[in-house]
């Protein structure tokens, strides 16, 4: 019998690597060995498979030995080897996780001149689970982290047999050591809301969330840690890889510059299932690769405008395979845009067709009927192409071609604009309003802006003099001016952002404010859109959960308010205000 040790020293960062990128080691008797990662694993460690390789160089057919009782892989005596950060080596046989695609015939190897052959094996199958192996502890608490490890591996004949010390054939995995630090004064890309907490997207691409069972939090079940978000806490597994994150009722996604997608919070929790034990670690989307732009908590959409949609409202906690997006095939030419309402979604796609598709008790997908539709189906009796489409809780509205509004659904408070509380099932047009160019809408409200700027909203206001509470007709919001660039909804405030030469802040609220949210210190109702003022510089952006909203400014930092007895506002305490106060961020002090 022969044996063989194959290797060469490299370096390489495994979210760059390509399809065709493996790395050599020295050949042996004619046999080259290599290792490479797998295109698309994942960004971290704990994600990532890899494929060790063998090949001919050499005109004559070769043979990997191995000693073969009855069927064996000629892997069954291949070592993994991994050193950590501290200089600890780990060892593990790979044969009896490997060979998951069945890229060859088992048993010995002959290899025709030239010829490849191919097997691959996934990290997290080789190391076992703490709770499994506590000898794992270490290392696996490590690969949990974006650092650097070291890998090398070993072909070796049957026991007993000497190995050939010819080198080592190293692989270096997770994130550079050293990442440029956030620059100064610009500490938030992102800040999305939902429920009662919040998430935000640092600059260096680490996700922090906070507030009530924030996504990541560690344990969720009685007796184990606090789940309350006093301080913002990084995400597990997640630092410095997100370039996109959305968040709908506690659940928030992040996009990884791999185009991979992963989600955590509510009742996701991917540690109980992967990792044996409760930690808040994301759970990674399957079957959703390539994402370039996230809608929400629920779908992603491709490069080329194709949607893919996975649930997450209402479902059991994850099994080992985790959540997996379901590609709609009739997305194409690709979708516009993407409404989550209250357990139903809309999609408009390029060619101005709308799609719905969810829960429909009060006819808010637009059909005809009051059933749900588990898969898209056409919104019909909308005379020309949509352009905009906005879904609340319970009902939708869409801006079309030639400047119309259209409103279906439930409409108690008035959320349609049609004058009274009847819902509908089917479009219908909302009288008087006309070159509308985009919609919003939240929970039993809804705002439109025509061409000339102006917004007009309607539906549960909560605002006094001229209009009443229930505005059952679209209002104009004449403070607000002809400048507005953005509007969020909390379950009974709202919030706009204007774009301008304010001084004293550019971020206006109304509707109730018992916790502050308005940005009021009385609790009621404002009776018109109030100024918030206490931020330091302007907003750039809005957000807003049930009882509280929060913005990112200018200088790229994250203030919040309203309601806080949950750790909404991100400041370490647990009380509620009504002036904007400073999310504490660890490049934000």
């Amino acid at each position: 019998m022969r044996s063989w040790l194959l290797g060469a020293l490299f370096t390489l960062v495994a979210s760059s690597a390509a399809a065709d990128e493996v790395t050599w080691g020295k050949p042996v008797k004619g046999v080259q060995l290599g290792l490479a990662i797998v295109p698309g694993s994942g960004p971290l460690p704990t994600e990532l498979e890899l494929e060790a390789v063998a090949r001919n160089v050499t005109s004559q057919p070769q043979q990997l030995n191995v000693q073969a009782c009855d069927i064996v892989r000629w892997t069954a005596f291949t070592l993994l080897h991994v050193r950590t950060a501290s200089g600890r080596v780990f060892s593990y046989p790979i044969g009896d996780n490997v060979d998951v695609a069945d890229l060859h015939p088992h048993g010995p190897v002959n290899l025709a001149p030239g010829e490849t052959i191919r097997e691959r094996f996934s990290l997290k199958s080789v190391v076992r689970r703490p709770t499994e192996n506590p000898r794992d502890a270490e290392l696996w608490t490590l690969l949990e982290t974006p650092q650097q490890v070291e890998l090398w591996m070993e072909l070796v004949g049957g026991s007993g047999v000497p190995r050939m010390l010819s080198g080592h054939l190293k692989h270096r995995l997770g994130l550079p050591s050293s990442i440029a630090p956030v620059q100064a004064g610009r500490c938030v890309s992102q800040i999305s809301a939902g429920g009662s907490a919040a998430c935000a997207l640092l600059r260096d691409g680490t996700p922090w969330c906070w507030g009530s069972n924030p996504p990541g939090a560690h344990g969720t079940a009685e007796g184990t840690q606090d789940t309350k978000g006093q301080s913002p806490r990084p995400l597990p597994l997640l630092a410095r890889g997100t370039v996109e994150l959305g968040m709908e009722h506690n659940i928030a996604c992040m996009r990884t510059s791999t185009g991979s997608v992963y989600c955590a919070g509510g009742n996701l929790d991917a540690s109980v299932a992967a990792y044996g034990e409760s930690g808040g670690h994301p759970v990674r989307i399957q079957r959703m690769e390539g994402a370039a732009e996230l809608d929400g908590a629920q779908c992603a959409r491709a490069a080329d405008g194709t949607l893919s949609c996975w649930s997450l409202l209402g479902i059991p906690p994850p099994n080992l395979d985790g959540l997996v997006a379901i590609h709609w095939e009739e997305s194409a030419p690709g979708v516009a845009q993407v409404a989550m309402g209250g357990g139903f979604t809309c999609a408009l796609r390029k060619d101005g067709t709308l799609w719905c598709w969810g829960a429909n008790e009060s006819g808010q997908l637009g059909v005809g009927d009051v059933t749900p539709h588990t898969g898209p189906t056409r919104v019909p009796k909308l005379p020309l192409e949509v352009v905009s489409v906005a879904a609340g809780t319970s009902h939708a509205c869409v801006a079309l071609r030639d400047g119309s509004l259209w409103c279906w659904g439930r409409s108690e408070y008035g959320a349609l604009g049609l004058g009274d509380v009847h819902s509908s099932s089917v479009p219908t047009r909302v009288s008087g309003m006309s070159d509308v160019v985009r919609v919003a809408a939240g929970f039993q409200k809804t705002c439109a802006w025509k061409k000339d700027g102006s917004l007009w909203c309607f539906g549960d206001l909560l605002t006094e003099a001229p209009s009443h509470a229930l505005a059952m007709v679209p209002v104009e919001m004449k403070e607000l001016g002809r400048h507005v660039d953005e509007v969020v909804f909390g379950f009974r405030h709202t919030c706009a952002r204007t774009s301008g030469q304010e001084e004293e802040g550019n971020v206006l609220c109304w509707g109730e404010s018992t916790e502050g949210q308005s940005g009021s210190s009385e609790p009621r109702a404002l009776s018109s859109p109030l100024r918030v003022s206490g931020m330091k510089g302007q907003a750039v952006a809005l957000t807003a959960g049930d009882s509280f909203t929060c913005a990112v400014t200018t200088e790229g930092s994250a203030w919040c308010w309203g309601r806080g007895t949950d750790g909404q506002l991100g400041t370490g305490l647990m009380t509620s205000s009504a002036r904007p106060m400073r999310v504490r961020l660890p490049c934000s002090d």
